[in-house]
């Protein structure tokens, strides 16, 4: 018997919509260019309301940065790796991660976060540990259980997941920060995935 999602209450539609309109105007325009009275412009509301939700600006900035990052990264944590070998594991995380990071939002969200780290260090500490830590203690995990099994060698499994995921960045991430390169298509991500898997296993399957 399947279950519906219980409805949104009035106040957490209202909240929901706030962060939305935040999200948009805050990844189009940057930080410093959106006022809470821009925000409150779009989605209605006040700004008694919007601080009691989220304490400010920069409180509202920390919950769009955390739920992007969940959004983003929800279909990869997602995929069913327990049963694969690696050449089938690695290209399922490969291609799910080259997929994050090729999406528009969250290259805006990356720009707005590299610019912004300085004046906001521990906000940028928490999107490491939500973004790229995660993927990296994902990636980690399968490799420690693939060596576990005997399929791949023995080594450190987090050197291992950071070197993958950098053969799966490749150039791509940094030109596609720089907006000097077209989005990826679903055959150039599954073309480049393949290519990095193989390169990888050569030096840590076990023969």
């Amino acid at each position: 018997m399947s279950t519906s999602a219980t409805p949104l209450s009035r106040t957490e539609k209202k909240r929901e919509n706030i962060l939305a309109v935040a999200t948009e105007l805050f990844l189009e325009r940057g930080y410093d260019a959106v006022s809470l009275d821009d925000v409150l412009e779009r989605a209605g509301g006040s700004k008694t309301t919007l601080y009691s939700y989220y304490g400010g600006k920069e409180g509202l900035f920390s919950a769009i940065v955390h739920k992007t990052c969940l959004d983003k990264l929800s279909p990869l944590l997602l995929i069913e790796i327990g049963g694969l070998a690696p050449e089938a594991g690695l290209n399922a995380i490969g291609r799910g991660f080259l997929s994050i990071v090729a999406n528009p939002e969250g290259r805006a969200l990356f720009r707005m976060l590299v610019s912004e780290a300085d004046r906001f260090p521990e906000l940028a500490r928490e999107f490491f540990a939500a973004g790229p830590e995660t993927v990296t203690t994902l990636v980690s995990r399968h490799i420690e259980q693939w060596k576990q099994q005997g399929l791949l060698r023995a080594g450190n499994s987090e050197t291992r997941a950071v070197q993958f995921l950098g053969i799966m960045l490749g150039n791509f991430h940094i030109k596609n920060l720089l907006g000097l390169t077209s989005p990826l298509s679903a055959k150039e991500i599954n073309d480049w995935v393949a290519s990095g898997v193989t390169l990888f296993l050569l030096g840590c399957r076990v023969e």
